[in-house]
């Protein structure tokens, strides 16, 4: 298992360099529009996954050839703060890039009720929780927690982060079609807000294929419940970052099937975030498709690449 993927082009934070600790779909939610496939063991209990000497040395490799970074973020194939002693971690790749990228964890929320988790993510730099519901029917239904995890938890969690953490927290609303994109909803959520304070709310879309066929809002429907949320929410909307220069990377075949256990992309995904020549890109992704090893899917008009069904 590879610690590391990417750089990955990100509409939010430019591009990032993206920290995967846990196994494969390690989660404590089964959310309708999770990218990675149904969750088919939630799971609460924290461990230790990763070899600590092996993701020292990946990370050195990766920073000794000075790529273009904006963010380090843990984040990956699961719910991040399932892993033990994130403070270590974060430290770790603090001390290693000699705090040249700012560290950014993104977070389901789930465990922000507890107070050893809070602590142990403070020294990042940037938080981004989500919060997809507004009130306890909608979280079941958007979020499909495990066992023991209710919506008083999830509102426990953001607001103890709030006075707790003295870096930046970008709010995600993640919105789907017939669930969460009322105006009823909206006007709930705008309350909350208020209480909990973010520096910023950023309102998404499910733009990545899923298991599950989900609708997405359309246009006016964005606006307005974006209007009624906050006047300072941010509408996430495409890549910020630029193309980078085109490189040769060895073993792209696996570097690409390593860029798709985490998240279906795009030809052109890839291709940034791997800065390869568009010749070896086309040859490495045929042979891999020609292989059966990675497959193609339609999403919202556009052809991703995946490795699951």
């Amino acid at each position: 298992m590879s610690y590391f993927y990417g750089p990955v082009p990100s509409r939010r934070l430019g591009l990032s360099l993206g920290v995967d600790l846990l196994p494969k779909k390690s989660c404590s939610f089964d959310c309708l529009y999770c990218q990675l496939g149904p969750s088919s063991n939630k799971r609460l209990k924290r461990l230790f996954y990763i070899d600590i000497k092996k993701f020292k040395r990946e990370l050195r490799e990766i920073i000794k050839d000075k790529p273009q970074i904006d963010y380090i973020t843990i984040s990956g194939s699961g719910e991040p703060t399932l892993h033990n002693n994130l403070d270590k971690i974060i430290a770790l790749i603090k001390k290693e890039t000699k705090n040249r990228f700012p560290v950014c964890l993104i977070t389901n929320s789930s465990l922000l009720y507890r107070k050893d988790v809070r602590r142990e993510i403070k020294k990042a730099d940037l938080i981004i929780p989500s919060l997809d519901a507004a009130c306890a029917k909608t979280f079941y239904e958007i979020n499909r927690p495990a066992k023991k995890i209710d919506f008083r938890k999830i509102l426990a969690g953001l607001l103890g982060l709030r006075r707790e953490f003295k870096g930046k927290i970008w709010l995600e609303i993640m919105l789907v079609k017939g669930v969460n994109d009322s105006l009823e909803e909206a006007e709930k959520f705008s309350r909350i807000i208020k209480k909990i304070k973010p520096d910023k709310v950023q309102l998404n879309i499910p733009v990545r294929p899923s298991a599950l066929k989900l609708s997405l809002p359309d246009k006016r429907r964005i606006l307005k419940v974006a209007k009624i949320i906050s006047r300072d929410i941010e509408v996430v909307t495409g890549f910020p970052g630029g193309k980078r220069e085109a490189k040769k990377i060895k073993n792209l075949s696996t570097k690409i099937i390593n860029f798709l256990k985490v998240r279906p992309a795009t030809y052109k995904d890839l291709a940034n975030s791997l800065g390869v020549e568009r010749r070896s890109m086309k040859l490495a992704s045929d042979l891999l498709l020609k292989k059966s090893q990675i497959k193609t899917c339609w999403y919202n008009r556009k052809k991703y690449f995946t490795i699951y069904d």
